[in-house]
């Protein structure tokens, strides 16, 4: 009889435990992911997400243009190796492509929009 009632508390106990475990579990989506923290992050996830996004630089790394919007079909820039400091663009050039790489401390400015 004592055995009984020690198996009927432990299944009572593990059933319980279940069934919280159900109740107060959240299943992952994608708001639960950890926003960037640093501008690697933040250019990183923009480029890998396809997001538009607009950066402004203080000194232009091409005569005359302070800003650049990305993606950019025009001059088919795109963004190339990101630092800890520092982001690369690629843009055509003859045969082949040319990088620019300006450090972080050029960026006035990366707009971008937040989805849902």
């Amino acid at each position: 009889m004592k055995l009984k009632s020690l198996l009927l508390t432990l299944f009572a106990l593990v059933s319980a435990t279940v069934a919280l475990t159900a109740l107060y579990a959240r299943p992952t989506t994608a708001q639960d992911a950890v926003p960037p923290q640093t501008m690697r992050q933040l250019i990183e996830s923009l480029v890998e997400s396809e997001s538009a996004f607009t950066i402004e630089f203080a000194l232009p790394l091409v005569s005359g243009e302070r800003t650049w919007a990305f993606p950019d079909a025009r001059s088919r820039r795109t963004v190339g190796q990101v630092g800890d400091d520092f982001v690369c663009f690629s843009e055509p050039w003859n045969d082949g492509r040319r990088s620019r790489c300006t450090p972080f401390s050029n960026l006035v400015s990366l707009v971008y929009s937040e989805t849902p």
